[in-house]
């Protein structure tokens, strides 16, 4: 008698390894998180950090950060800092001048300061206050739609808090590059000679090739359709790539070659909104999401119940990160002579913290300080920024649209922008 074996329904262990289930668990996360977000009334990205975190190796078990993950992490790293430099309005800069400057350098120092000073107070490392501080300073316009929607977009306080975003980011990349060299041990002549002269050199380098390069391959075109578009975007792809790699050549993090290929780019592809929703696309339907999905695995927080202690951590964080744009937005709004809802307003915007900080936290999750004792961000600490990201990201869009109705009101006896040099 001939017995015929019966196949066997074998179950995937956890956390899952193959390509197939990991990727088919991140596109249906990628898939239900907008649909959650509306029903909760949650940002997206507040929401795929959860579920990154109750799917990930601290709860679930289901994913862990694995090369397959980082990879996609990685990319979607460098795809933020991409878009970062694209979507800066540079022109608020030219248009508003010394006052988009003072503010960018209000909005970056006082955070910075409250940051180097809460994590000596709470006993940490040098290193960990000066990258606490760095977390503390960059914003990401999460509340922009709502400006958009209100109609003061033209708004001089509004101009200044975007212009002032490019001058923190901006700061903030070049200090994350000083942190990571003194983390490394390379803080000499040799670092100094890179950000002040090879670094404004690559700058420039990529600020008059890029655009040349750019206005050829895409004025090819006019009218631009699934052939012409393949090209270009393989184009800007590469320019964020061949960039982000000279920055590694050059001891610098990569993040600062993606944001340098952003603003090179950003000339060029903003006149094409076809290929800039394109580009848009690509990074927001995959790999921004997973690099989200994959900072919410490395969240723990099982920490919080296992050591009440952080959620006060937590409390001094988004106390002294909120407490810090609001004196600098106070300090520039009284120089600059604005009314309480024009505060108000630039506190709305630049309340929000998302992608840059995540950048940076993730980098000190990874990184050891010199000593070789421990990571310069701690398990608590971490987590305790991840409840900033999500504390400020759900009350910066309320700030903005409880004060940015109050200045469209005002709007029409108001002039709707003033040249400042």
């Amino acid at each position: 008698m001939v017995v015929l074996a019966t196949p066997t329904a074998s179950v995937a262990p956890l956390p899952l390894t193959d390509p197939v289930y990991v990727f088919c668990v991140l596109l249906l996360i990628i898939g239900l998180a907008p649909l959650i977000g509306a029903k909760l009334r949650l940002p997206p990205l507040v929401v795929l950090i959860i579920l990154g975190t109750v799917l990930g190796t601290n709860v679930l078990g289901v994913l862990s950060r694995d090369q397959q993950l980082q990879l996609l992490e990685k990319i979607g790293l460098l795809y933020i800092m991409l878009l970062a430099g694209m979507q800066m309005d540079l022109s608020n800069l030219q248009r508003l001048g010394s006052r988009a400057l003072v503010f960018g350098l209000l909005t970056f120092a006082v955070p910075f300061s409250f940051g180097v000073l809460s994590a000596h107070l709470l006993g940490y490392a040098l290193i960990t206050g000066l990258l606490l501080g760095i977390m503390f300073s960059p914003h990401t316009l999460v509340s922009y739609p709502i400006v958009l929607r209100l109609g003061i977009t033209r708004h001089e306080a509004v101009g200044v808090a975007v212009g002032g975003t490019v001058v923190t980011s901006i700061l903030t990349l070049t200090g994350l590059s000083i942190v990571q060299a003194i983390a490394s041990g390379g803080v000499g002549w040799q670092l100094w000679a890179k950000l002040l002269l090879v670094l404004p050199l690559l700058v420039l380098t990529a600020f008059w090739i890029v655009p040349r390069l750019g206005r050829r391959i895409l004025q090819s075109t006019t009218q631009l359709d699934a052939n012409a578009l393949v090209p270009q975007f393989i184009f800007v792809l590469t320019c964020l790539f061949v960039i982000a790699s000279a920055t590694l050549l050059l001891g610098i993090d990569s993040i600062v070659g993606a944001f340098i290929a952003g603003l090179a780019l950003n000339s060029v592809v903003s006149k094409h909104p076809v290929l800039m929703k394109q580009v848009e696309f690509v990074g927001n339907s995959v790999f921004i999401p997973c690099f989200l999905i994959s900072v919410g695995v490395l969240c723990n927080p099982t920490v919080l119940i296992q050591h009440p202690e952080n959620l006060g951590l937590a409390a001094i964080v988004i106390i002294c990160a909120v407490g810090a744009k609001f004196l600098a937005a106070g300090i520039a709004g009284t120089v600059f002579k604005y009314s309480l809802a024009e505060i108000m307003t630039m506190l709305g915007l630049t309340m929000s913290r998302a992608a840059l900080v995540l950048v940076v936290a993730l980098y000190g999750m990874k990184t050891v300080i010199p000593d070789g004792t421990n990571t310069i961000l701690s398990e608590g600490l971490f987590n305790a920024i991840i409840a900033y990201i999500i504390v400020t990201c759900l009350v910066g869009p309320l700030v903005t649209n409880t004060f940015g109705q109050r200045l469209a009101l005002a709007e029409q006896s108001q002039p709707s922008y003033q040249d400042v040099g």
